[in-house]
């Protein structure tokens, strides 16, 4: 259970303003609200932040200049914390005279979140259990993303299970992971030719310093344990992978991805822009930018046990 949450403002003249928090006893310093604000970069361009303080690991949710932050226990799981803090935030009066009252409403609304994220809660779901019946019985074997332009995946074949909100359905079917029911694998990058719609394509990426094509994608990637920015290699069909920093496993599923590189394995040069060839294997276009409709995204299958 998250052992505090808080509310900080930012001023432009005087920095982070600290307001409430709940319970009470548990009050952050101002240097301690610079830090968490700092969290989201320095131009305040990251929307959810991960901050290690000495009194534990904060997650903020900055809708700027308002920033709520929940303080974790030893045991909480932190993407659950941070998936529940995005369905909070818009029940939040941030116009409210009385931060008091509202500040501990929040507090326990995000407990009630969490208690509705559990195992035996979300099988009480009628559209979860129908869900998970039917991937029993093998009528629906796993649940695959598509790609929209905006770089979003979307599960078209659970909205009616799930309900027709997309940022919703991404983070129940990420509950369902953390809860032990469903398993979050890597399913790979979705390219698509504007032109025809087909997504047969051929692609060549090659290093812009050699010209191999031997490339490997590193990513920069957020540690949910502690708090750490390290560089980690996903291949496809993973659901976990090593932390650099904590050595903790850091699931898939739950990865915030900061930043992406090209390796090349015949000359070690590391690029952010290796260079790229994509024709539609239908049409002959060649691709621009506008045709690539990529995200790295995540397929779930019923878990076995």
């Amino acid at each position: 259970m998250p052992k505090a949450i808080y509310t900080i403002w930012w001023d432009n003249t005087l920095g982070p303003l600290v307001g409430r928090s709940y319970p009470p006893g548990n009050e952050l310093t101002t240097e301690e609200a610079l830090v968490i604000f700092m969290g989201h970069g320095v131009n305040q361009e990251a929307r959810v932040g991960y901050t290690k303080l000495d009194r534990g690991l904060v997650v903020s949710l900055l809708d700027a200049p308002n920033c709520i932050a929940v303080l974790l226990d030893d045991d909480d799981d932190a993407m659950l914390v941070e998936r529940n803090l995005h369905r909070l935030v818009g029940e939040i009066d941030f116009n409210t005279d009385d931060w008091d009252v509202e500040v501990r409403r929040a507090y326990e609304r995000l407990l009630d979140l969490m208690e509705e994220a559990s195992h035996d809660a979300l099988l009480s779901d009628p559209g979860i259990r129908r869900l998970i019946t039917d991937m029993q019985a093998g009528r629906l074997r796993a649940v695959s993303p598509k790609h929209v332009l905006r770089v979003t995946a979307y599960y078209p074949e659970v909205a009616e299970y799930l309900g027709g909100n997309a940022d919703e359905v991404a983070r129940k079917l990420r509950d369902l992971e953390s809860a032990g029911i469903l398993t979050a694998k890597t399913f790979g990058r979705s390219i698509q030719c504007m032109s025809c719609g087909s997504t047969e394509l051929t692609v060549t990426i090659m290093c812009p310093q050699c010209g191999s094509t031997e490339l490997y994608n590193v990513y920069g990637v957020l540690c949910q344990h502690c708090g750490a920015r390290v560089q980690t290699v996903i291949m496809d069909d993973v659901s976990e992978v090593p932390c650099a920093s904590c050595h903790r496993p850091i699931r898939v599923a739950g990865l915030e991805i900061l930043s992406v590189e090209a390796l090349c394995s015949d000359c070690g040069t590391a690029t952010e822009d290796p260079k790229i060839t994509l024709h539609c294997a239908l049409c002959g276009k060649r691709l621009t930018i506008a045709d690539l409709l990529s995200a790295t995204g995540l397929a779930y299958y019923l878990s076995e046990s």
